[in-house]
């Protein structure tokens, strides 16, 4: 149970144990429904660790505690979010070179398309293959094993894909344009000015000649413009790159949050403050109510958040950096899901946006201010969760 303290080791009354998990998912709600009310992407998982220690040492002291794994997680929350901005970053430059600066981008966009969907496909596939569910003896299988199968399903996947993509996607592309294209002016024509970056985006780029003609590594520093045909390519991609970070999100966040609300029910079956997850069926059902709860809160709060990183933290957000953003998150979360470390998405996601936006070699590519702002409420994420679940824990004992 990620993000829960590690009970084998701790000398709880079940009473207590139960009273702290609880304790802990009031903590984690309160602050995470204000940062949301706020706007701020914080980290469940960052609430769920600090609710938890702060409640089990308000009721036990340093018992029970392993200070060690503790400081491990907490190291990994600042690793976390420079090495998915690494990924992500490498990724706009792949694209940077094998694309943007090529003459005919939507040629080579097209091209590369079905290349960069496999690539998404294969690591995708490789989380859910190695050390994969039980029920379909997917657990048995070695690193290498899983590996092989996704790569070869990822490229027949390509390979099945190439001929239907060939005119969808060209066409689909072409749709997209002209559609934006109308309403923009229709938009202009009713004297509906739109905001400055979109009205930026309408303007077909203007690629100096000497931009085309810079040595290879000038090109590291140097801002490419997007052409608005070649974002239609990508934003198909986004569809992809999207799905795959969704189910990281729930393979990660779902199983950290829920995690209190799981100890708690076996706490009550058993009567003991420790129990095995994996050996009961019953649980699937709390980790299919906490999904269902992920999804009521994106409906409902979620907008905000997207809002705050898509428009406010940067204004040059565009389908191709949307792809390498989910791509570098997805890829580090599903790294270290499977390494068994309660990471942050949502550091990943920050850390993605921050490091593609100095990619793009843009004064406006990434907003520094807002950006503080966000690294304030991390700090403050885990005392404050902490506190309202000691808060919690205090007012409890008093029905005990």
């Amino acid at each position: 149970m990620p993000g829960a303290p590690p009970v084998e080791c701790a000398k709880y009354t079940s009473i207590d144990f139960m009273l702290t998990q609880t304790a802990s998912l009031a903590g984690v709600a309160a602050f995470m429904i204000l940062s949301s009310c706020y706007k701020i992407p914080v980290s469940a998982t960052h609430a769920v660790v600090g609710a938890s220690v702060a409640t089990s040492f308000y009721i036990r002291g340093n018992v029970g505690i392993k200070w060690g794994e503790i400081i491990s997680i907490v190291i990994s929350w600042f690793i976390s979010p420079v090495i998915a901005g690494i990924i992500a970053g490498g990724m706009y430059y792949i694209i940077k070179y094998s694309v943007l600066i090529r003459q005919d981008t939507f040629k080579w966009a097209l091209r590369l398309c079905p290349v960069f969907m496999c690539f998404t496909l294969v690591v995708n596939l490789y989380a859910c293959i190695y050390d994969g569910s039980k029920y379909l003896g997917l657990d048995k299988l070695n690193a290498t094993e899983a590996f092989l199968i996704s790569v070869a399903i990822g490229v027949a996947g390509w390979a099945l894909l190439t001929f239907p993509l060939k005119n969808w996607l060209p066409n689909r592309a072409k749709r997209l344009y002209d559609k934006e294209t109308i309403k923009m002016q229709k938009r202009l024509e009713a004297g509906k000015a739109p905001k400055s970056h979109k009205i930026k985006d309408m303007r077909e780029p203007e690629v100096a000649e000497n931009i085309k003609e810079l040595p290879w590594y000038k090109y590291f520093w140097a801002y490419v413009p997007e052409d608005r045909l070649t974002k239609k390519v990508f934003n198909t991609l986004q569809i992809v790159s999207s799905s795959m970070l969704s189910f990281t999100h729930g393979a990660n966040d779902t199983g950290n949050t829920i995690s209190p609300l799981l100890a708690i029910w076996l706490c009550y079956e058993s009567g003991y403050a420790f129990g095995n997850a994996e050996t009961r069926d019953d649980t699937q059902l709390l980790l299919g109510y906490g999904s269902l709860a992920m999804i009521v809160g994106f409906v409902t709060l979620g907008h905000r958040t997207i809002k705050l990183l898509a428009h406010e933290m940067t204004v040059d957000m565009s389908p191709i950096s949307g792809f390498c953003i989910e791509v570098g998150t997805a890829f580090t979360v599903l790294i270290c899901v499977k390494l068994g470390i309660p990471i942050s998405s949502t550091h990943c996601t920050v850390g993605a946006v921050v490091f593609v936006g100095m990619a793009k070699s843009t004064s406006e590519g990434v907003s520094f201010g807002t950006f503080r702002k966000i690294c304030f409420f991390w700090l403050l994420c885990f005392p404050m969760s902490a506190a309202i679940g000691i808060g919690t824990t205090i007012i409890l004992q008093q029905f005990l």
